[in-house]
């Protein structure tokens, strides 16, 4: 068996799709799963968004839980630009673990991701001058792995893939092509901590499974599918413009109210007026999307994690109204306020439409959930109004 550990849901649903490829029977829980028969098992956590006491505590917790089930491999699947507790968590398992080694590879050249003499690079340009650098939760401000991964002092390596590697310690592997994220896989043995983003993990499957025929993530234009909502909890730009654009040619696009932004309460009766509205769409055209219009949460004193659990809140009222059979999800910390407040607890991958983005069937029979990470793009067809 092989086993993930992701710091937020949708890199989680990444790498479970990615095992798709591989033929393997994936598995994708929000909880470990003691009597999994998967091939592929795949824990989701929210650490990205906790404190970092916690998300060190809900690592360790995971961690000894999936070693229990004497995994073949355990991969700790990072965001690919670094953001999160990444130092803090990899540390703890180090620890919980006994290796004495870990290699990060969260460079992912397929996507323009690269790490060259120490710096991270987006298309070529240092990462800290792209849309990163207004995370709210995690702004990018320096493009130098060692200030990415906030080191204060503790020692952490940036090699190259033929350099000679220390015995210890954290080793950060540079990669400006995929040969060198294979080149990293061979490098690592069983006695190492492995962690990175889904190249990485392409790379070590390949070296696992050597010989597994594998399948493309599906290039077929999308179906499209009935009664679909799809929620936008992100900040990048291009699907908040293409949102914009389909509400300005009158598609069935619902942006939180200022009434529901401003106000302090949660509960049932504040989305009400907003999930009747969104009901109204779907039965209309089969489809809606709901999202938050950047000019709303100007000079907005609280944090961006209230709007998320807000956007929970709303789709979970949603769905006890209307028969929705298909979520689709952009952005991982709104992704897991969402199943979090649905009671979705158990997710069985059928598809890969594109990189990052994973159809999975869940715990509720005839409910499917699409999601994929912020910065990642939807495949042709998908957000067809």
């Amino acid at each position: 068996m092989i086993v993930v550990i992701a710091d937020d849901f949708t890199g989680a649903a990444e790498l479970a799709g990615i095992g798709l490829r591989y033929h393997l029977k994936v598995e994708l829980g929000a909880q470990v799963n003691k009597d999994t028969k998967a091939d592929l098992f795949v824990v989701a956590t929210d650490t990205r968004s906790m404190s970092e006491a916690a998300a060190v505590q809900e690592m360790e917790k995971h961690t000894r839980e999936l070693m229990a089930l004497r995994p073949e491999m355990i991969f700790k699947k990072t965001d690919s630009v670094l953001r999160g507790h990444v130092l803090a968590e990899m540390r703890a398992q180090l620890s919980l673990t006994g290796f004495e080694k870990a290699v990060l590879v969260s460079a992912n050249p397929a996507l323009g991701r690269t790490i060259k003499d120490g710096r991270y690079y987006l298309q070529g340009k240092p990462v800290h001058e792209s849309s990163f650098s207004h995370d709210p939760d995690f702004a990018i401000t320096s493009s130098v792995i060692t200030e990415m991964l906030r080191c204060n002092g503790y020692p952490v390596s940036v090699k190259k893939p033929a350099e000679a590697l220390p015995a210890t310690g954290i080793i950060v592997g540079e990669a400006t092509q995929t040969a060198d994220l294979q080149a990293w896989a061979e490098r690592v043995d069983n006695k190492t901590l492995i962690a990175g983003a889904a190249g990485f993990f392409t790379a070590m499957l390949d070296k696992l499974l050597a010989g597994r025929k594998m399948n493309a993530a599906n290039d077929e234009p999308i179906e499209r599918l009935p009664l679909s909502l799809f929620v936008c909890g992100t900040t990048f730009a291009n699907t908040r413009n293409a949102i914009k654009n389909i509400k300005a040619a009158g598609g069935p696009v619902s942006y939180m109210p200022e009434e529901t932004i401003k106000s302090v309460h949660t509960g049932t009766y504040s989305y009400v007026k907003w999930a009747n509205e969104v009901v109204a769409l779907v039965k209309k055209h089969e489809k809606a999307i709901v999202a938050i219009h950047e000019d709303s949460t100007r000079n907005i004193a609280f944090g961006p994690g209230l709007l998320k659990e807000k956007m929970a809140g709303l789709v979970h009222e949603v769905l006890q109204r209307c028969m929705v059979q298909e979520l689709i999800v952009e952005g991982g910390a709104t992704a897991w306020a969402l199943i979090t407040q649905s009671g979705l607890t158990h997710f069985y991958p059928v598809e890969e439409m594109a990189p990052g983005v994973v159809r999975m069937q869940t715990n509720d029979a005839g409910l499917y959930i699409t999601v994929k990470p912020g910065s990642y793009q939807w495949p042709e067809g998908l957000w067809s109004f």
